[in-house]
Parts: C-alpha cells; structure tokens; sequence
C-alpha cells in the first residue's frame, strides 16, 4: 500500500511539474521548430511563429496531465 501512495505522489509531482516548467523546457529543447502546421501560407510569420510555440507549450502541457493522471486516480484508489 505505501508503494502505491509513493508511486502516485511522484506521478503526480512529475506530471505538474512538466505542466508549471512547459514554457521553459519549450525555449531550452526548442521544441517550437519541431512542430508542423498545414496552414502556414495563410498566416504571417510572426502569427506562424507563435501559433507553432503555443502549439508546443499545449502539446507539452497535455502530456504532463497524462503523466499525473494515473497518480491522480491511485491517490483516490488508494485514499478512499
């Protein structure tokens, strides 16, 4: 059982910490240049360049609720 409370606390704490520092490691790994858009001819290339560092920072932010959401369901499993 303290397996599982300590699996789920370091998920979590993974998962939000990838969340809060998404901005940061999109600037550090350059992840915006990494991106795709099928409809770049139809945007300037400022409006290209944030749309493709927004995309980055949602993508980034998406996987690290992936990442805390089984920390998050064995901490009410495990809890309850």
């Amino acid at each position: 059982m303290i397996i599982l409370k300590i699996l789920s606390v370091i998920l979590m704490v993974s998962g939000f910490l990838l969340v809060a520092l998404s901005k940061f490691l999109v600037r550090k790994f350059k992840l915006n240049e990494k991106q795709t858009c099928n409809f770049e001819n139809e945007m300037s290339e400022n409006e290209l360049c944030e749309y493709l560092y927004n995309k980055a920072v949602v993508n980034m932010k998406m996987l690290g609720m992936l990442i805390a959401l089984p920390g998050i369901v064995i901490m009410v499993v495990v809890f309850k």
